[in-house]
């Protein structure tokens, strides 16, 4: 318990006379304390009103406190991030939205893992670079001078800029598309 020194009596003393007397004094069944409490669910705790809305009605916000089979689950989520699976792959494991994801990434201090790359469509394994031999064996077989770009594309099942970028770095005699002239 701290003791009062004469001084700051004085000071009381003085700083209670300045406030008229019935503004000192509590009614008699009435608290000083704010009666109101409200469940903050960030601290898990009862607060008070004031506590609650001190930066305002509108900043406060107010979520539910999270049930068991949530707490649950994001334990879970969180086991699947350590585990090194992407968002869209706990999305799908899962069913759950990505701000939970990455909310319980957050909260945990965890890395969530970048997502791996798509496997190709079609079938045929093609590079994006170019650099698969077999397109280009079977555009060099095509080439003869008479077909053009689009044809050879469609004849050896790749893209026109697969053809057009072999015809460019192995300076192939491929004829440019002739353009239709509409009357």
């Amino acid at each position: 318990m701290d003791i009062v020194t004469a001084e700051e009596r004085r000071l009381i003393d003085e700083a209670l006379e300045r406030i008229p007397e019935e503004k000192r004094r509590i009614p008699a069944g009435v608290s000083g304390m704010d009666r109101d409490y409200v469940w903050d669910p960030k601290t898990q705790s009862l607060i008070t009103r004031n506590e609650a809305f001190k930066g305002g009605f509108r900043t406060m916000q107010r979520t539910q406190v999270p049930t068991l089979a949530d707490r649950l689950k994001d334990r879970e989520i969180a086991q699947d991030i350590k585990d090194g699976l992407s968002i869209s792959e706990i999305i799908l494991l899962r069913h759950t939205a990505r701000q939970r994801i990455q909310r319980v990434a957050r909260e945990d201090g965890l890395e969530i893992a970048r997502p791996k790359p798509a496997p190709l469509r079609g079938g045929r394994e093609k590079s994006v670079s170019g650099d698969d031999e077999e397109i280009t064996r079977k555009i060099l077989a095509l080439v003869d001078g008479q077909r053009g770009l689009t044809e050879i594309a469609r004849l050896a099942g790749c893209h026109k800029d697969a053809v057009r970028l072999r015809r460019d770095r192995l300076k192939l005699d491929i004829p440019a598309a002739k353009r239709r002239r509409v009357a």
